[in-house]
């Protein structure tokens, strides 16, 4: 493998090999994504790369015994950093720093890889800083993270940044074929669902995770019409599993991500009796992605009628909640948010019922 092998990142990939033609390779790099987009595989490819011992056309030459060490985890310049339990810690940071008493041992340079960066705590990442600061001879820093906002600003102004994007529904479906052995329909479905994440789409394809999310959807789709009575126990059972909720808020996120897409693209088509298209042109003239699964008919009347503002604010607001989670906060309450702010956009006020159904019928 090398860097021309990685798909999806051309941008990227081209960028860095400008950087190997110019011979001028900066001490530190920071490369930004989403988890499952190939930022450890590029930056092992670049360590791979500068290290070469026939390099050709910009790119390591994949037949060298340097690219045969690293291509199987035996070179002893390339250095891999990943949390230790949730965080990267001083003590990691402290040992890497005893490695630059040497220079590199067979390689031109000793490559540093860092994974999650954003994990690193606050020593540690001040430590990190320092290293930064006062680069030592020949060694190159590649730091992993899903956002440059997540890291110090001192850390982010020192390096090299480099972002990559989603990958395309093609991409990986494609490997999902590939190494999954799936159907292209279900690929294509799965695809959908992972919104360009190599990393998700296995998460995806398992066959719970499908069965997952149907229950979430039902969830949502019976907001409508709730009662006070029975929204609180609702929610309040939904949270007694802790170890789903996060998943199921990348669920819920999907889901709103289909009401923006039948809302910008299907709405008409729908008040008009007609099937929404399978991908509408977006306003940069691409084919906008298609619903993971069909909405309801309620659901459909509802998010055509709601300003698309309206839907992204419920989009910003279960990121909100995501992020929240990995802080350690309240999952009922966070949950109750969510759900409230869904009900309310999409349903308003006549969403609500005073009394829950089954007592309805009650006669006074």
């Amino acid at each position: 493998m090398s860097l021309g092998d990685i798909h999806g990142q051309q941008r990227a990939i081209r960028f860095l090999k400008q950087i190997l033609k110019k011979e001028a390779v900066p001490h530190a790099f920071l490369f930004s994504g989403m988890a499952g987009v190939g930022k450890f595989a590029a930056a092992k490819e670049f360590g791979k790369a500068l290290n070469c011992l026939h390099p050709q056309d910009y790119d390591s030459c994949g037949g060298c015994g340097s690219c045969h060490k690293l291509e199987e985890g035996l070179h002893p310049d390339l250095i891999r950093i990943g949390s230790d339990g949730v965080f990267i810690k001083l003590e990691q940071i402290r040992d890497l720093m005893k490695r630059f008493r040497f220079r590199p041992f067979e390689g031109k340079f000793r490559v540093v890889i860092i994974q999650d960066a954003q994990r690193l705590m606050e020593a540690a990442a001040n430590a990190m800083l320092k290293i930064l600061e006062e680069p030592p001879k020949a060694n190159i820093f590649i730091l992993l993270a899903a956002e440059s906002q997540m890291l110090l600003p001192t850390i982010v102004s020192r390096c090299c940044q480099v972002r990559f994007q989603p990958l395309e529904d093609e991409i990986v479906a494609e490997w999902l074929a590939r190494e999954g052995g799936l159907s292209q329909d279900h690929a294509a479905r799965i695809a959908r669902l992972a919104a360009g994440s190599i990393e998700k789409a296995r998460w995806f394809s398992e066959e719970e995770r499908v069965a997952g999310w149907k229950k979430v959807v039902e969830k949502l789709e019976n907001l409508d019409g709730l009662s006070i009575l029975d929204f609180f126990p609702m929610v309040s059972d939904w949270t007694k599993n802790r170890e789903t909720a996060e998943q199921d808020l990348e669920f819920i996120k999907l889901w709103v991500r289909d009401l923006l897409l039948f809302r910008v693209a299907g709405a008409q088509s729908f008040r008009q009796g007609l099937a929404p298209p399978k991908a509408a042109p977006n306003s940069a003239g691409c084919a906008a992605a298609p619903l993971t699964f069909e909405l309801n008919g309620r659901t459909k009347e509802a998010a055509g009628s709601v300003p698309p503002e309206r839907l992204f604010f419920l989009y910003h607001k279960v990121e909100q909640a995501m992020q929240g989670l990995k802080v350690n906060a309240n999952l009922q309450m966070t949950l109750e948010g969510v759900c409230l702010a869904i009900k309310d956009s999409l349903y308003g006020k006549g969403g609500w019922n005073s009394f829950p159904k089954r007592r309805q019928d009650l006669p006074f």
